[in-house]
């Protein structure tokens, strides 16, 4: 078969798919996929369709049975592929999980090994006053970084000048008042 011809049954297998065809071109589809011409790999999987369609128009199926073949069909072909695609993708998951549960072994022991709260003093009351000494050595160190922001209170004395100058303010401004309704009473008499 020729290139040309291919080609033309796969437009046509396309508008059989979409409804389009009329029933000269779904003969023709019928004839090539159970004739005894070799069809191409690609479209070997649409011939178990059509033979499925000729077998039932040969034997006038009972269309429960005509089901049931066509379940059949479909179950031992996914079945098939299932099995195919799935043994690389077993491996591989087999292989990730062996790796993953060896990477987590090495940590754990990797963590037991070099971790644990070890006492570096054997005398109790030694490592209390070995604990406090290092204790008043951060107490100097952070009143020695503290030291340099008391003058952060010294800004709030600046601020309280600021209020009386504010309250005197205010004060002028109810004397401007004051001497604003004097002016005007003295202008209606």
């Amino acid at each position: 078969m020729s290139n040309m011809d291919i080609d033309q049954i796969k437009l046509l297998l396309t508008r059989y798919f979409k409804g389009d065809t009329t029933l000269e071109e779904e003969r023709m589809l019928h004839r090539f996929f159970t004739g005894e011409g070799e069809i191409p790999a690609e479209l070997i999987a649409f011939r178990h369709q059509f033979m499925l369609i000729k077998d039932a128009a040969d034997d006038k199926l009972d269309p429960r049975k005509l089901e049931q073949r066509i379940v059949e069909m479909i179950d031992k072909e996914s079945v098939s592929l299932s099995v195919r695609q799935s043994r690389p993708l077993v491996r591989l998951l087999i292989a990730a999980s062996i790796a993953l549960m060896i990477g987590i072994s090495g940590l754990i022991i990797y963590h037991k090994m070099n971790s644990g709260a070890r006492d570096t003093f054997t005398d109790p009351q030694l490592a209390y006053s070995e604990a406090q000494r290092a204790l008043l050595f951060v107490s100097q160190k952070m009143n020695k970084g503290i030291e340099p922001l008391s003058n952060v209170s010294k800004i709030n004395t600046g601020t309280d000048k600021l209020r009386s100058l504010a309250k005197m303010d205010e004060s002028l401004g109810m004397l401007n008042l004051v001497s604003f309704i004097n002016r005007s009473s003295n202008l209606k008499k």
